[in-house]
């Protein structure tokens, strides 16, 4: 079994626990409102965002919209969520620092802000925390693994 749901339709933001670091900075990538930081057990049972956690007790407590992740396997975590959030992966993009939707600026500015060449075809600006992004190798590695969560299979059973 991959995860446990619970609590119906998924909201348009998730709410990420302190152990899922590494989730909440792909879930940005692709397009996901992922809120995380260290807030108190008792704040996160009780956000308006589907949580997401690994902590049996806290997704025991939580009467909300909630996915309990049972495997180690990160592609499957991604797997799963973008199948309870009906998310269409990289329609839009959010900086994986601080969350903010990133805004597409010519590759060109792009180069001028980071003081080197920068060979992509799209670039992207936070607007927020001024981070610059662009489709390089790592970029392609994170694609790469998106399109094998879109192939794979989950097993995720509602519960009550």
């Amino acid at each position: 079994m991959t995860c446990l749901r619970k609590g119906g339709a998924a909201p348009s933001c998730v709410a990420v626990d302190a152990m899922l670091g590494w989730l909440a900075r792909w879930l940005r990538i692709i397009g996901v409102d992922a809120r995380y930081g260290d807030r108190p057990d008792d704040e996160l049972a009780e956000t308006p965002c589907l949580l997401v956690t690994r902590d049996r007790e806290l997704f025991r407590r939580r009467r909300g919209p909630a996915v309990l992740l049972l495997t180690e396997d990160h592609v499957a975590w991604i797997s799963t969520l973008i199948r309870a959030l009906g998310v269409e992966p990289f329609r839009r993009t959010r900086c994986p620092k601080c969350n903010a939707e990133l805004v597409e600026i010519p590759c060109a500015e792009a180069e001028s802000r980071v003081g080197h060449p920068v060979r992509s075809p799209r670039c992207w600006a936070c607007p927020n925390c001024g981070s610059i992004y662009w489709e390089g190798s790592h970029w392609r590695g994170i694609k790469k693994v998106v399109d094998e969560a879109l192939r794979k299979p989950v097993d995720c059973p509602e519960t009550y």
